[in-house]
């Protein structure tokens, strides 16, 4: 049944009530968008129907409200924040904290009720996750940081964690976690299309807005996602799923499908010139693939071949009169990479600049809060003073160290980046030794899970992406389905999550 999944009848009763409640939410969503430049008041309002929309959800159709937080970020950080008055835009980055908090509260009393919440939090990902609260108290009192500024600290560094534990409060199996990889996939495939659009019609189609690079690149492609970095990170995660499942779907119409869908999504990845989500598509799926399945490697690296030759020659701006300079891709890259070697790259000298700041607090860090990330611009820090940050720090832009890992190990120090890094880890090690003896279905999620986390992991080393309400949701979120996936296998009964109401317990390797 596992591996004639793609063939079975879709159940259409089941699929009206998720999607209905989708539709509502788009609705709202948009009434949100449109009423927020005549009235704040009525932005408020729409907001607030749809915490109330996830609150119905989360206690009718749980799954359904556990995908409506994972897309809650996209939607208000890089699609709608843009589309806002400047006074409103900043304060609809919280509506996704809203619905985390709304539809958490309300899962967790569910399966309190069915006696299941103490089992869900029963793993060794709780025990790792407490010591790095601990750690990072400690080092709170050590450096006298303010109580306010540690708990925000510790909020926008975990509250994304959330993602991981919610699935074990309602239970997925392989089929539903398909279904949310496929919501996923889904999304940025058509934000792959639409970037493509834009290389071969006009930057600016249907109103996305490109970036200008700093290293010759006169168009930097972001689709729906405003910002290329971002756009990649979507990207890399979602790449591996089609790459395993174009090596390994039973039916041929179905591989070469998934081998188009994989050719859309590394041709887009080029077009965003996104240098980091190169690298993590290299070194984090990559190396996970040749771990996991090195048929979907192969595939992937001739993939790469063929939609860079496919980037660098496709016609360009075909509805633009008048038509900007075409980008060299290899000789802008070749521009980046002199930069960090001339020592001009600001990632690397905010590296080298915390090296002394590291070398006093190289155990317990600086403290949450306190360096590298959202909340050491809000609330300033006295670490930027005292170790000569302002010089880096000169544009209103930059306010953060574009590195979540830098940013980790110095408020965390060694032990606390090492308990964070063990939250990671343990599930992640469950989820590719899995993967490696799955086959059909199972192998592609877990497999697309290893080096789709994986890649996010690489790619967040320039950027801050696993800080707060951002890609941080997708990752944790992709790690809980995974550990599922792997408990429902009967892999690793450590790991095994309690079933959810009405269904029966996985069985036993």
């Amino acid at each position: 049944m596992i591996d004639n999944l793609a063939l079975q009848p879709m159940r259409l009763r089941g699929a009206v009530a998720p999607l209905g409640v989708a539709l509502v939410a788009v609705l709202l969503l948009g009434g949100a968008t449109v009423a927020a430049s005549s009235s704040p008041q009525a932005f408020v309002a729409f907001a607030a129907a749809l915490v109330v929309l996830a609150a119905v959800a989360a206690a009718r159709w749980p799954r359904t409200a556990i995908v409506l937080v994972l897309l809650s970020p996209i939607v208000d950080r890089y699609i709608v924040a843009d589309l806002l008055p400047a006074e409103i835009a900043s304060a609809s980055h919280y509506l996704s904290e809203a619905l985390l908090l709304t539809v958490s509260v309300i899962l967790a009393w569910r399966a309190w009720t069915d006696g299941r919440l103490i089992a869900a939090f029963r793993h060794p990902v709780t025990v790792a996750l407490l010591a790095f609260t601990a750690l990072a108290g400690l080092s709170a009192i050590v450096n006298g940081v303010p109580p306010h500024v540690a708990v925000i600290g510790l909020v926008f560094t975990l509250d994304a964690v959330a993602l991981f534990f919610l699935p074990r409060l309602v239970g997925f199996t392989l089929r539903q976690t398909l279904a949310v990889v496929g919501v996923i996939g889904g999304i940025v495939l058509t934000a792959a299309v639409l970037a493509i659009g834009q290389a071969l019609l006009m930057p600016r189609l249907f109103g996305m807005v490109p970036v200008r690079g700093r290293f010759g690149e006169e168009v930097r492609l972001a689709s729906l996602f405003g910002d290329p970095n971002v756009f990649g990170a979507f990207l890399v995660s979602a790449v591996p799923f089609a790459l395993i499942a174009a090596a390994r779907l039973p039916d041929r119409r179905l591989r070469w499908l998934a081998g188009a869908i994989a050719f859309v999504l590394l041709l887009a990845l080029w077009l965003s010139f996104s240098r980091g989500a190169w690298i993590a598509l290299v070194l984090g799926v990559g190396f996970m693939l040749a771990i996991v399945d090195r048929r979907a490697l192969l595939l992937g690296a001739l993939g790469c071949v063929l939609t860079f030759v496919a980037a660098d020659t496709m016609p360009r701006n075909l509805l633009v009169e008048r038509k900007p300079p075409r980008t060299n891709m290899v000789d802008s890259t070749i521009d980046r990479v002199e930069t960090i070697g001339v020592g001009g790259d600001l990632r690397t000298l905010f590296v080298i600049q915390s090296i002394p700041v590291f070398r006093d607090h190289a155990l317990l860090g600086v403290g949450p809060g306190r360096f590298g990330g959202a909340v050491a611009n809000t609330f300033p820090t006295p670490i930027y003073d005292e170790y000569e940050f302002g010089e880096l720090f000169w544009s209103p832009k930059q306010r953060t160290v574009d590195n979540f890992w830098l940013h980790l190990v110095i408020e965390a120090g060694l032990l606390g980046t090492a308990a964070f890094l063990a939250a990671v880890l343990i599930p992640g090690v469950r989820v590719v030794r899995a993967a490696r003896a799955a086959v059909g279905w199972r192998r592609i999620a877990l497999g697309g899970i290893a080096a789709g986390t994986a890649g996010l992991a690489v790619s967040s080393g320039s950027t801050m992406l696993l800080e707060a309400n951002s890609i941080g949701f997708l990752f944790w979120l992709l790690l809980g389905l995974g550990a599922l996936v792997v408990a429902a296998a009967g892999v690793d009964d450590p790991d095994r999550a309690p079933p959810a109401p009405g269904e029966a317990p996985a069985p036993a390797a």
